[in-house]
């Protein structure tokens, strides 16, 4: 019996949904800070002063002793001649 009526209560909500979607009353989805002339939070890559590699900040060699070379884009760690991490691939 109690899982009849939570069956119904969880139709009826979800009709209520579907007519309050119908007549417009969606909340809006969450603004795209990028399209409201915001700049996306830049990424800082590492870069191995000894292999040439570079690493975003997820990797696990993104902190090593030797990754003292520091980049905005991956486009500028590839210029000045490194090469992406095989574990990050950035």
């Amino acid at each position: 019996m109690r899982l009849r009526r939570a069956l119904i209560a969880l139709l009826l909500v979800m009709l209520w949904a579907g007519v309050a979607g119908a007549q417009g009353e969606r909340p809006a989805p969450p603004p795209d800070k990028t399209a409201a002339g915001q700049a996306a939070p830049s990424v800082v890559y590492h870069g191995n002063l000894r292999s040439h590699k570079f690493h975003r900040p997820e990797c696990r060699y993104y902190n090593c002793k030797r990754c003292t070379a520091r980049f905005n884009s991956r486009e500028q760690a590839i210029r000045a001649g490194y090469v992406p991490c095989k574990v990050c691939r950035p």
